[in-house]
């Protein structure tokens, strides 16, 4: 599953530097904060990336690395001219804001349901980090920003938010897994192996659900059914895997003459299902004949062979065979 790598990596590091924290006399005081601040930034830097990793996006581990570097290097120079780890604290707190801010911005987006609860969840967490962070940062520069310093009470307390946070965090991410598996799973089950397109099972559910929809809306619509002539021919002639690539093509020319909203599926074989909702008979018929001529005028190449396409096209419309999928179905299999 995408990202999980980096949200384990992410979560021990951040873990080892609040471990680290909370243990303030385990190394040199100076030490300490500078090696703890610098896992915690990685920790949340690495977390972005996995999230970034989850939207199939890619992006370079560099940038948080370069961050959680500098951050080390600045806070030796401030505890070397300070002498207090209070001084560190603005800059560890503007590395993790950013990070937070990013990680919220990757989640609060328009995912699909039931994914889109976990990543908002996840995001407001984020979010509410940031405003933490923030308000640390402010702290700091106060009269009062020697009350962060481990063994005072609020140091005490910003850790164990940080801890509840981060447990959190896990149970959304652990969700936001469980549901893109569940997502992707569905997915596969309603497309065609081969092509990608809709199966039969799919493209019979989803085109009675959108025919209700159109007779609801008192919108027309249209079916068509496409068979590839000749196909056992090019099966016999050039070998299933030349078949096999003359179906793919045939799916993508297809699919690039058709409206978003329009519904095309693999049938069964060499046939194809496309559902046109909105469109009058003359309408249709234009559609159908952009189709053919987009088959036969773009020959599908294989293993260095050219295969002429063409296809017959039967329609049925729902001004005279109503708005039952099976009976369109029929009626266009007939034409």
């Amino acid at each position: 599953q995408r990202g999980l790598r980096h949200w384990a990596l992410g979560h021990s590091a951040l873990t080892i530097g609040l471990l680290l924290s909370v243990n303030a006399q385990t190394l040199p005081s100076m030490l300490s904060v500078v090696i703890a601040s610098g896992l915690m930034v990685l920790g949340v830097g690495v977390i972005w990336l996995g999230l970034r990793d989850f939207r199939q996006q890619s992006q370079s581990q560099l940038p948080v690395l370069l961050t959680a570097l500098l951050c080390m290097l600045l806070q030796w120079l401030l505890l070397d001219i300070y002498q207090t780890p209070a001084a560190t604290y603005p800059i560890s707190s503007t590395a993790l804001c950013l990070f937070t801010l990013l990680s919220a911005r990757e989640l609060l987006r328009p995912w699909p349901q039931p994914l889109r609860s976990a990543c908002w969840l996840a995001g407001g967490l984020f979010l509410l980090a940031s405003a933490g962070l923030v308000l640390r940062a402010l702290a700091t520069l106060s009269d009062n920003g020697e009350q962060l310093l481990p063994g005072h009470g609020p140091h005490a307390a910003s850790l164990l938010g940080l801890l509840l946070l981060q447990i959190g965090l896990a149970c959304c991410f652990m969700l936001m897994t469980l549901y893109q598996t569940a997502l992707s799973l569905a997915r596969l089950s309603e497309r065609d192996g081969l092509t990608g397109i809709l199966n039969r099972r799919s493209l019979c559910r989803q085109g009675s659900n959108l025919l209700q929809r159109c007779q609801r809306q008192q919108q027309p619509a249209c079916l068509l059914m496409l068979d590839a002539d000749h196909f056992k021919r090019i099966n016999d002639e050039f070998g299933h895997q030349t078949g096999d690539a003359v179906l793919c093509h045939m799916s993508s020319r297809i699919g690039n003459q058709l409206r978003q909203g329009d519904l095309f599926g693999r049938f069964g074989g060499e046939e194809f299902t496309l559902l046109l909702p909105g469109l009058q008979p003359d309408e249709a018929m234009r559609t159908a004949e952009r189709i053919r001529l987009a088959l036969c005028n773009q020959p599908c190449s294989s293993a260095g062979q050219l295969v002429q396409l063409s296809a017959s096209i039967g329609m049925a419309h729902s001004n005279d065979f109503g708005y039952d999928f099976e009976k369109l179905l029929g009626a266009a299999d007939h034409a």
